[in-house]
């Protein structure tokens, strides 16, 4: 009996340890991304009124390719912090530290072929010409602009290793603070690079690269210091890649890859899909309506992420019980931040928009607030069965079913008629979304039915 309630006791300083940190770090992603948009909010009327419009445009272009760091290190991000987890949550520090500098010796070996084939590359495409520019200010930047930001996202790959390690060991709340500073300091610099005059490509490394550079030589110390058994024991590089590790790695990360890759296109097709089939004028008022629904959708998402880790060594350590009470508790809060976001946008969203933007034409219609409104609480539900999947290592079907499902509604969605509205776009895919989640609801379902220990754990 002595042993059993040792265990208990052991059991619940380990689940209040989990929830201390997931919650320190999810006040410090929430606070790190509120400084995020303050930030845009100041620097894009500076930065616009600075390089022009033409510059400005340019560099907003070529950003849309930064979005595309999360889908090009071939989940090995995913992976990296899915088999940290495991093997840390345990005890296997040797290969832990195996998975770790593997990883981050592939991700500085794609960060460099990117860079040595843009530098050869870039300048011979004659991106003046296609980008149609007229200026010389505009003609003189584009080349070293394009390889800044080539720059700016190979930093982000190699950054995002050191990430996933900080979130693996449920430290995410150092990342978190570092984004924060760098994202302030970035602000400041930004001032002076405008009145410098140091040109786009500073601009650009300013606004988004300082943050990946900051993780990396901020980042990296702290955690070797935090952890010493992460040091590379060997010297030979050849040595301190493990390529059974790499393996483990990319086995898990491609299913998480194709995870992301399914929600990111539900997210974003029907924007597309509404400018393809009805004009890009007619999706603003979708388009301000999403900066809107996104920032209650934001916080939820940032607060929830750092449970990740924590069921993630929960699971390895058969701590099932924990789970059951951590999803239970997030269950109550994600219902709760739904229901409030959703009367909100229902009642206030039309006005809102009308105040914040002063301009009556991205008004939206009381039908599309409504889709919209819908559609936000499927990203919540989403956002709470996969944190608790991506938790268990359970990707595989939000990789297949979900792109499968995905893909089909998208497809529907771009043969319904215009003469429908725009309104039935976001139907059409919200029901590959329900279907989605529905799914995933039930595969945690399962889980906890199977795995209960406890009998006062209740789904």
């Amino acid at each position: 009996m002595k042993v059993f309630l040792n265990l208990i006791k052991t059991t619940d300083d380990a689940g209040n340890e989990r929830y201390r940190k997931a919650a320190l770090t999810s006040l410090m992603n929430v606070a790190s991304q509120a400084i995020q948009m303050a930030t845009g909010l100041i620097s894009v009327p500076l930065a616009l009124n600075y390089v022009g419009v033409e510059r400005f445009g340019i560099w907003m272009t070529l950003s849309t390719a930064l979005a595309f760091i999360t889908f090009s290190d071939f989940g090995v991000g995913i992976g990296t912090q899915d088999r940290m987890s495991k093997l840390a949550a345990v005890g296997l520090h040797g290969e832990a530290r195996g998975t770790f500098t593997s990883s981050m010796l592939f991700a500085i070996v794609l960060a460099a072929l990117l860079l040595a084939i843009s530098w050869f590359v870039v300048p011979r495409i004659g991106l003046a010409t296609l980008f149609s520019l007229k200026s010389e200010a505009a003609i003189r930047d584009i080349v070293p602009t394009t390889l800044m930001v080539v720059l700016v996202f190979a930093l982000g790959l190699v950054a995002g290793i050191v990430q996933r390690a900080f979130s693996a060991l449920q430290d995410g709340f150092f990342i978190a603070l570092i984004q924060a500073v760098s994202r302030v300091l970035s602000l400041a610099l930004l001032f002076v690079v405008v009145s410098a005059g140091m040109g786009l490509p500073a601009l650009v490394f300013v606004v988004g690269g300082l943050s990946s550079a900051a993780i990396v030589a901020v980042g990296t110390p702290i955690l070797l210091r935090r952890y010493p058994w992460l040091r590379p024991e060997r010297t030979s590089l050849a040595n301190m890649f493990d390529r059974q590790s790499l393996h483990e790695v990319l086995k898990v990360g491609l299913l998480g890859l194709g995870a992301s890759v399914a929600i990111y296109l539900v997210n974003n097709s029907a924007l597309v899909l509404m400018s393809a089939k009805q004009g890009a004028a007619s999706s603003a008022d979708y388009a301000v309506l999403l900066k809107l629904v996104g920032i209650p959708l934001m916080v939820l998402t940032y607060a929830l992420l750092p449970l990740w880790p924590a069921i993630a060594e929960a699971n390895a350590k058969r701590d099932f019980a924990w789970i059951g009470h951590a999803y239970k508790k997030y269950k109550r809060i994600t219902q709760a931040v739904a229901v409030v976001s959703a009367v909100g946008i229902l009642l206030f969203g039309r006005q809102a928009i009308s105040m914040w933007t002063r301009n009556a034409e991205v008004v939206p219609s009381n039908g599309l607030l409504l889709a919209t409104a819908g559609f936000m609480v499927l990203g919540f539900w989403n956002a709470l069965t996969s944190v608790f999947l991506n938790g268990l290592s359970m990707y595989r079907s939000q990789a297949t079913v979900g792109l499968l499902l995905a893909f089909v509604s998208v497809v529907v969605a771009a043969y319904v008629p215009s003469g429908y509205g725009k309104e039935s776009i976001i139907w059409i895919i919200g029901c590959g979304y329900f279907l989605r989640c529905l799914m995933m609801q039930i595969q945690i379902g399962s889980f906890l039915r199977c795995n209960r220990i406890f009998p006062e754990v209740k789904e």
